[in-house]
Formats: C-alpha cells, structure tokens, sequence
C-alpha cells in the first residue's frame, strides 16, 4: 500500500513538475512575445534643443512605451542631416522646422507630415562690448552688424533661413553684409559665443542660459521673433515621417502621433513639473533654477495642433505648400484638434 502511494506521489509530483514547467515556459513565451510586440521607431533627432523635447522626455517617462513603442535615436546634426536620414530610410521619423521640411518636398523628397511639435524659440543675441545702439527698432537694428560674424547653428538649416530673413527686412545682402559661421547648439554654441568667435548670434535655448544673462545683448528677442520676423501662425518644427514608413505601418504612425500627444499634455501639467525640471537640468546640463526658467519660458511652445489653414498660412512667409492630401497624415492631424 505505502509502495502505492509512494508511486503515487511520485507521479503527481511529476505530474506537478511538468504543470509548473509548462506554466513557466508560457510566462517566458508571453514575455518574449510582449518584448517583441513593441514597434520599433527610429527618430533623428538633436539632442541639445527643445525641439527634441517630446521623444527624449516621452521615452524617459515611459509614454511611448505605454503605445507599444520603442524609440531608437539617431542623432543629427543640424536639420539638413536629420532630413536626409528619414529620406534615406535610416530613420523613420524627424522633427524638423517645416521651413526645411517644406522646401525638401517641393524638391521630391517622400516625406509625410504628422502634426506638430514647437513653436520657434530663437532670439538674436550680440556681444556686450560692440557698443551697438539697443535702442533702434526691428528691423533697423541689424544694420548695426554689417561685416559682422554671425552664429548660426549649421549652414543651411533653420537658424541660417532665421539670419537670412531679418537681414533682408533690413534691406541688406546676408551674402555679402555678414559672415556666417556654423556654432552648434546647446553648450558649444554657447562657448563659441563666450570665446568670441562671433560677434552676434541665433539663440537657441538653452544657449543663453549657458552664456549667462549678463554676457550678451538682446537685439531680437522672442516676441519680436514671433511677432515680426514671422508671425504667430508660422509652424515652426514639425513631425515628419519617411512617406513609406506610414504607408507601410499606418498604425505605427498613429500610436507614435497619440504618445507625442500624451507627453506634451504631461509637461505641461503641473503635477509633472519637478519631473520635468529635473530631466530637463540632467539633460541640457542645466542647474535646477536654469532648468525652471527654460520649462517656464519656453515649454508653452509646445504645440501638436495642425490644420490647412496653418500649414497654408506657410505661403506668406514664401514657402512652396504641399498639397495637403499627399504630404499629410491626417489620421494624426484629426488627434491635435480634440
């Protein structure tokens, strides 16, 4: 009887063993096949600026993860570069200005805009000791630099179409009147700037917080930018996406459109801000007061809405407007007017 039931016992544990077995095996499947279910979506992106905002905080914060999304970063210096890599297929998505992107369709580029991502930031900032008159206004100010060095981020890119429109409104040739130089962003603009290599340049944030704020003049500062250099409707940096990359993954595209969503709504809600300003000092390598000051200047710019209208208001500003069927998801578009 005792040898019966030894079997027995015996048997249920085997019994037993292989249940558990099986059990921990599917924990283990259901684990790799939940791994394996997050999309991978490759951004190009700038680190050191705002613009870049959305995709390192949603990442960091988990947003985007919650939209089965695994953000892969390939850095790009200077919009030129990051729009190639999404035309060439090395990335899936950018986030730059819409003054690049625009002119990259008209030239053929296979590129789909999402929404929107930032307002522009730049001011124009000079060197204390050029003995300029602060006094005069927009545009009459600039004429004070000719044959000056001008900073710029990198040639060709935002900040330069930025130089070019205020010096023509000025009724000079930024060809011939000034020189431009390429100076980075973030904390090497800053010390191209402290070192005197130019004697003006476009403020980038957090440039200026770096410099210091008694290291420089302002000669336009950001509502003039807003204002007059531009206006407020201009749609600065935009999400844009490889056209294949929607065609191919429409629902990706979406889900990334929904957590760029859900992330500027949690910087900008207030129960997030110590969070926020935390990450924002680690990763401009700001110190928590100039941390605050850049969230509470600039985080306001953050802006995903895009309509016709806006995109179309692009055409005063002398930008060729793609037609908005082909170049525009609007699956995305229909999020940022709820």
């Amino acid at each position: 009887m005792s040898m019966w039931n030894d079997k027995s016992t015996s048997a249920r544990r085997t019994g037993i063993g292989a249940i558990l077995g099986a059990a921990f095996a599917t924990i283990l499947t259901c684990g790799t096949q939940s791994a394996q279910a997050a999309e991978v979506v490759t951004i190009s992106t700038s680190t050191e600026t705002l613009d870049a905002f959305v995709p390192l905080l949603g990442g960091d914060a988990g947003i985007f993860a919650k939209h089965g999304i695994e953000l892969a970063y390939v850095r790009g210096v200077g919009g030129p570069a990051m729009i190639s890599a999404v035309v060439g297929g090395s990335a899936d998505i950018t986030h730059v200005a819409s003054s690049q992107i625009l002119p990259a369709i008209e030239k053929g580029a296979a590129l789909t805009i999402l929404m929107g991502n930032y307002d522009i930031d730049y001011m124009f900032i000079s060197q204390k000791n050029l003995g300029l008159d602060l006094k005069k206004p927009y545009p009459e100010i600039l004429k004070q630099l000719k044959g000056k060095t001008v900073g710029v981020a990198v040639r060709g890119g935002g900040s330069e179409q930025y130089v070019r429109k205020m010096f023509t409104d000025a009724a000079m040739d930024p060809d011939k009147d000034i020189t431009m130089i390429s100076v980075g962003t973030g904390a090497a603009a800053a010390a191209a700037f402290i070192n005197h290599q130019v004697d003006a340049m476009v403020n980038i944030p957090p440039s200026s917080t770096v410099v210091g704020p008694n290291g420089y003049d302002i000669l336009v500062n950001l509502e003039t930018t807003r204002e007059k250099v531009y206006g407020r409707n201009f749609l600065f940096t935009v999400f844009t996406a490889n056209s294949d990359f929607v065609k191919k993954r429409p629902n990706v595209a979406l889900e990334f459109c929904k957590a760029a969503i859900d992330t500027i709504d949690y910087m900008k809600n207030p129960a997030n801000a110590e969070r926020v300003i935390k990450f924002t000092a680690t990763k401009l390598n700001l110190t928590q007061p100039q941390a605050k000051e850049i969230v509470d200047v600039y985080f306001t710019g953050f802006d995903p809405r895009l309509s016709k209208d806006r995109l179309s208001e692009m055409k005063k500003f002398g930008f060729f407007v793609p037609d908005w069927n082909t170049h525009v998801y609007e699956p995305c578009v229909n999020l940022t007017s709820k």
